[in-house]
């Protein structure tokens, strides 16, 4: 074990406030998120607009209890990741209060509004990295929770791919589900451990990372799924605002599958139009029911990330609440050997 990780997580520098800055950092990522989350707001309202003649039909008579009801599983599907991240974190052997670990959550994620996959690794990593916990840990376990909440969507998707068959059919967006053996792969320590080997041959830099057992990973990747599922019936739950007949293994299927390619598409924000073309090509709805659907399913999430991006803001930023840095339990090292 090295030096690094025994030392206890320390957040305060001499005026109390993070190691490297103050909690104002937290507080400018939260504005710059809520300009970018009030972007992609303006770009789904944009596509509304557009799809108005065919949704409006289906907006007039739209049940309003079921989107405050997709609003409610919206957020719990966020809270579930964030908790999930959590795990992740103790899997690298960091041990922090739930609420922190969430706070860092909702307030990094708002940079996935940005194009590329990088900024909401970026947010997260250093929000955590300026709680105290080692950058190589913060950084890798953005990293991982990123891969095995994806990789947990493609097992969902899977799961549900009969239904989306046999409701219309082959769809080519179903082609991303040829990216579950690929993660299942990359998340083997051994493989983990031989890009580690390439990163340090390349840059010369010594990657000090502790790689988790693969059969660690993989029952992380399985607590992301209630998660997925929430997700699902959230977007359900305003599909069947609009339309009481809205199939729900369905529509559970197509959303799983949109953000899994939303996802994969990097250089999009937030897979902005990918995840509302999947969902309106796999979910089995009418043509003004599937546009609206996915565009309302938007305008939730968004606001489910902004608006708790901005009450998550002034505690992301706190000094420390007990939490520590130990060992990294069951783990392989930085270069893939067994322990």
């Amino acid at each position: 074990m090295s030096p690094e990780s025994e030392a206890p997580i320390t957040a305060e520098g001499p005026d109390g406030s993070g190691t490297d800055g103050t909690p104002r950092g937290s507080a400018w990522s939260a504005v710059a998120g809520v300009v970018l989350g009030g972007a992609a707001t303006f770009y789904v309202v944009r596509r509304l607009v557009r799809d108005w003649p065919d949704a409006r039909e289906a907006m007039e008579h739209a049940e309003v209890w079921w989107i405050v009801a997709g609003l409610v599983l919206a957020g719990a599907a966020m809270v579930t990741m964030a908790v999930g991240w959590r795990a992740v974190l103790r899997l690298l052997g960091v041990v922090a209060p739930r609420g922190r670990v969430v706070a860092w959550y909702f307030v990094g994620e708002l940079g996935k509004y940005v194009p590329g996959v990088i900024w909401p690794v970026v947010g997260r990593g250093e929000l955590a990295r300026r709680a105290g916990v080692p950058r190589s840990r913060a950084y890798t376990s953005v990293l991982l929770s990123l891969g095995m909440l994806y990789l947990a969507a493609l097992f969902v998707a899977a799961a549900f791919l009969p239904f989306g068959l046999s409701g219309g059919g082959f769809d080519p967006w179903m082609l991303f589900l040829l990216a579950l053996p690929v993660g299942v792969v990359a998340l083997h320590h051994g493989f983990l451990g031989r890009v580690a080997r390439t990163v340090e041959r390349l840059t010369g830099v010594h990657v000090d990372v502790e790689i988790p057992m693969w059969g660690d990973s993989l029952r992380l990747v399985a607590r992301y799924v209630p998660a997925w599922l929430f997700v699902g019936t959230a977007t359900w739950a305003v599909a069947r605002a609009l339309d009481p007949g809205a199939p729900f293994a369905r529509v559970v299927f197509a959303t799983v599958l949109s953000w899994a390619a939303g996802f994969l598409a990097v250089p999009v924000p937030a897979g902005a139009g990918v995840r509302e073309a999947v969902l309106t090509a796999t979910s089995g709805l009418d043509g003004g029911v599937a546009a609206a659907t996915a565009i309302v399913a938007r305008v939730l999430f968004v606001l489910v990330d902004v608006v708790a991006g901005l009450v998550a803001a002034p505690f992301a930023g706190r000094p420390r609440e007990g939490a520590s840095v130990g060992p990294v339990p069951r783990s392989t090292s930085g270069h893939g050997d067994h322990r």
